[in-house]
């Protein structure tokens, strides 16, 4: 089942922009944790892939290799 990703809600006041972004490459986790803060958890691995948990305001994402973190002004997070 694949994951679904939600963008932050975008109102006609505040449209989102991204202000800040970091990719995960799965080699650079101590980058992606000073980045996101508490926000992320511990890498696994599965199937051979590293992956990452983010909490959002939905509740958790997964981070796969190659993707990309988001954050907003307001500190909110989304994956692309």
């Amino acid at each position: 089942m694949a994951d679904i990703r939600k963008m932050p809600e975008v109102t006609a006041d505040a449209p989102v922009t991204a202000t800040e972004k970091i990719q995960y490459t799965g080699l650079n986790y101590p980058q992606v944790k000073e980045f996101c803060g508490d926000k992320i958890l511990a890498p696994y691995i599965c199937m051979g892939f590293s992956m990452l948990s983010l909490l959002v305001p939905d509740g958790f994402i997964t981070v796969n290799e190659g993707d990309t973190i988001c954050k907003d002004g307001l500190g909110n997070f989304w994956v692309e």
